[in-house]
């Protein structure tokens, strides 16, 4: 059974985010098209966190702070197995996430779906 690990990662002052982020999303597709590497890691949420709500669907006016994300990673991966996904990401590598700094927490999702609570599941 996988385990899930949900992820703070703060960015860099500066972080070429917008540079960077082709090369971070194009990584997250490959885990996902590719069953061997799928089994290894998925990236099942994420996104950036903010220093104020975004007033504009322009994200170069953004206030990027860091990145939240929940990784399902392999059964005995642990706190080493996240950080070395983060340390192998594109944005780490791009000078992104300040990845030695990430909050690392094991994560079991009680809602995914608001479907779920109706269902009974």
């Amino acid at each position: 059974m996988a385990a899930s690990t949900f992820i703070i990662v703060p960015d860099h002052p500066s972080a070429p985010r917008l540079e960077v982020r082709p090369k971070h999303f194009s990584k997250i597709a490959a885990e996902e098209s590719n069953p061997e590497t799928a089994s290894a890691s998925r990236t099942l949420m994420g996104g950036a966190y903010l220093a104020e709500q975004p007033r504009t669907l322009d994200a170069t006016t953004w206030g990027f702070e860091g990145s939240a994300l929940v990784l399902e990673l392999p059964e005995g991966a642990g706190e080493e197995g996240a950080k070395e996904w983060l340390r192998t990401d594109p944005y780490s590598a791009g000078g992104v996430w300040d990845w030695e700094k990430a909050r690392i927490i094991k994560f079991r999702a009680g809602v995914s779906n608001p479907q779920d609570l109706s269902a009974g599941k």
